[in-house]
């Protein structure tokens, strides 16, 4: 994961007075939580036939961008590839959405469970894979 690269775009995204973590784990968390309430204001507006929020489609596509753009296609591809490919399919349903295509009312809602998954799961993993180890046991005295 290209973290140096994600902390720079969220920066340069987010709001001036926003805090940006330092680790990879905590940027990718904040991408996420951004992306699926930019998302779930999507699915409102679409929902409701209103104009989508200007915000909230820039939002949805600079943190997609920024979620591909961190994946590390060379050496971590059996992971790397499908989210690659979930990344993409919300991108496109961000779009359809812009253009106002049949049915992307779905697609976006789709797109935002995709993105409620993916979020849960890296929340999971933030407290597995961070989580202290217990001591090893004392070596028995000979």
């Amino acid at each position: 994961m290209n973290l140096q690269f994600a902390r720079e775009q969220y920066r340069r995204h987010s709001q001036p007075d926003a805090t940006v973590p330092d680790d990879a784990h905590a940027i990718i968390a904040l991408v996420m939580e951004e992306l699926q309430g930019a998302l779930q204001r999507l699915c409102i507006a679409s929902e409701n036939q209103a104009a989508l929020p200007t915000d909230a489609m820039v939002k949805s596509m600079s943190a997609l961008y920024i979620l591909q753009s961190s994946l590390d296609m060379d050496s971590d591809t059996e992971i790397a590839v499908p989210l690659f490919q979930v990344y993409e399919y919300c991108r496109q349903q961000v779009m359809a959405a812009f253009r106002k295509e049949e049915g992307h009312a779905e697609g976006l809602g789709k797109a935002r469970d995709f993105i409620a998954s993916l979020k849960e799961a890296w929340g999971q993993m933030d407290k597995t894979a961070f989580a202290a180890k217990p001591a090893p046991a004392a070596a028995p005295a000979p």
